[in-house]
């Protein structure tokens, strides 16, 4: 019978020998406390371990063990969902109660920052297609594709810097929001992604005439990518400058960042970016803000009849489905998303598939388990 006796100083230290060489499944024979010998006064007290290889569990055996496990995990997970949606009301009840599946999905959708009420609506819709098609003798899948489609149809994602220039005209896109919510910085990264991977000829202009320092950021970043940036104070400035900038196939343009509330600051913007040039406006919010500034924001915004969305800071939350409350309401799409600081590759231009999957959390998750991937691979332009 394959049998070691291993000494060591103490106890720990013979089972780290033990399982050094018969591995973790190792049986335990015997063990003896060995007094130190008389002829060696300085010597200390040895552990003795006998040992021998462990007998490994049956392949049945350990899979029944882990099936055990996995069903305990379940049950918990279950237990911790209908305690999370047991205190919400819009007819939860009934939902829970006739399709019970529901619970789960319900719970997933409200971590993920989709208010309770758009939570409901998807799920009930979702519910209801469902029953209608097990009526009608359709194939029926899981409830889960169907909330996968009631998703999908409240959200929408263009993008808005695809087209070519074939117009003689460039193509001028504005960027307005509040204040810190990296406009700046997300048109740096769209201009090095249009300059040096779609080889647009993009021009800048900085119309920011209240922050310290914004236009000498924004040249900062024309001159490491070799790009045309430019400064406009009133509304014939921009037009002089946009003049100049007749050659470029897009044109750019950083606008000032205020509250929402400041209505006179609001108004002047909207004097100077509305006219003859058919100036495209996006209007850029944090992911990180609540629903409630956020709606607020888009209220007060829609003075400059903005085109799409621009989210930024999704990586500073793992609570995005925020998002699909803002795009259902509002029915603007979502044009580009920004992940990080680093110039250009945290930028996202998503399709539907990308935006839901950002919306879900799903890509926080992959992100935590430690993908090394940048979305930018995901992105369609």
């Amino acid at each position: 019978m394959n049998r070691r006796i291993f000494k060591a100083r103490n106890i720990q230290e013979a089972m780290s020998k033990v399982k050094e060489v018969f591995g973790p499944d190792a049986m335990i024979i015997s063990t003896r406390k060995i007094p130190k010998s008389p002829r060696q006064p300085y010597s200390k007290d040895m552990i003795e371990v006998e040992a021998k290889p462990g007998k490994p569990r049956e392949n049945s055996e350990a899979r029944a063990e882990d099936n055990e496990i996995k069903l305990l995990k379940d049950e918990l997970v279950s237990i911790k969902d209908m305690i999370s949606v047991a205190g919400l009301g819009y007819g939860m009840h009934n939902i829970i109660c006739n399709q019970f599946g529901s619970v789960g999905l319900l719970a997933s959708l409200l971590r993920s920052g989709i208010s309770e009420s758009k939570a409901y609506s998807i799920v009930h819709k979702a519910c209801y297609s469902m029953e209608r098609d097990q009526k009608q003798g359709c194939e029926v899948t899981s409830l889960k594709k169907y909330v996968i489609k009631e998703c999908v149809r409240w959200i929408e994602a263009k993008n808005n810097f695809k087209r070519d220039n074939n117009s003689g005209v460039p193509h001028v896109a504005a960027f307005a929001g509040p204040t810190g919510v990296g406009k700046t910085t997300t048109i740096a990264k769209l201009a090095a992604h249009l300059s040096l991977r779609k080889k647009k000829r993009v021009g800048l202009i900085s119309i920011d005439n209240y922050r310290v320092g914004a236009f000498e950021q924004l040249k900062s970043y024309a001159s490491i990518m070799g790009l045309y940036c430019m400064q406009a104070y009133s509304r014939d400035d921009l037009v002089c400058a946009l003049d100049r900038m007749k050659a470029m196939d897009i044109v750019l343009v950083d606008t000032a960042g205020h509250s929402h509330y400041d209505k006179e600051r609001m108004d002047e913007l909207s004097s100077v970016i509305n006219g003859d040039y058919n100036i495209s406006v996006h209007l850029v919010l944090s992911a990180t803000t609540d629903f409630i500034n956020m709606k607020e924001a888009t209220k007060a915004f829609s003075v400059l009849k903005p085109d799409t969305y621009v989210f930024t800071k999704i990586d500073e939350t793992k609570r995005c489905g925020k998002i699909l409350d803002q795009v259902s309401e509002f029915k603007l799409p979502v044009s580009l998303m920004t992940n990080g600081q680093k110039v250009p590759e945290d930028l996202i231009i998503p399709d539907k598939k990308k935006l839901l999957s950002i919306i879900l959390g799903k890509e926080q998750e992959a992100q935590s388990e430690g993908s090394s991937r940048r979305t930018q691979k995901y992105c369609k332009v």
